[in-house]
């Protein structure tokens, strides 16, 4: 007699929803936007100063200091003895061989990629496996929430895929809107300072 099995559902992927579509100032959720998981917050004077908490625990996890000519740096205070490393040695650029740039993290369950391009504005691949990504971006509209999507794969990280995506849509915006200020004309999805930028 043949043994059978029972199939087993996999497992439905998780939304972070964001209150603001604002990548220095927001709070992310999953369910209840009454109990957000993290705060982001940046200082208002400078402006060149982000943290992200726990906001359960109210636990700072990571804070992010842009400098104008010096490299911007990142802290985490639980790594590094909470001494503060430049920021593109903890999430490190490079490229692909078809010419698109990555953003790669190291972590303590391996190597993980973040990729823009036509399909996804970002999304988050293991180092090897760039056909399935264990995180991505879920643009916001009228029916749904401004959000990362995140795999169980990526659950695993969830803090390191919070804290770089925070990083990189940011950095993507910067070029957008530096794009729009100089009124130049680019053909639809043209890859703009390493990114992939959708335009008009």
């Amino acid at each position: 007699m043949q043994a059978t099995t029972t199939p087993t559902n996999p497992v439905p992927p998780k939304s972070y929803n964001f209150s603001l579509e604002d990548m220095k100032n927001t709070k992310i959720f999953n369910n209840q936007p009454a109990s957000p998981l993290y705060s982001v917050i940046t200082d208002i004077k400078s402006d060149k100063r982000t943290e992200i908490f726990d906001a359960r625990g109210k636990r700072l996890l990571a804070r992010v200091d842009r400098r104008d000519i010096l490299p911007d740096t990142i802290t985490f205070p639980n790594r590094n003895n909470g001494s503060s490393i430049n920021l593109s040695k903890w999430l490190q650029k490079s490229k692909l061989e078809n010419g698109h740039h990555i953003h790669s993290i190291e972590t303590a369950h391996g190597t993980y990629v973040w990729k823009s391009d036509a399909d996804y504005r970002l999304a988050l691949y293991r180092k090897g496996d760039m056909s399935n990504p264990v995180a991505h971006l879920q643009r916001g509209t009228r029916t749904q929430n401004f959000a990362v999507i995140m795999q169980g794969e990526a659950e695993l990280i969830r803090d390191d895929v919070i804290v770089s995506f925070l990083i990189l849509e940011q950095r993507l915006r910067i070029s957008e809107k530096n794009i729009d200020v100089a009124g130049g004309i680019f053909e639809q999805n043209r890859t703009v300072l390493g990114y992939h930028v959708n335009t008009p």
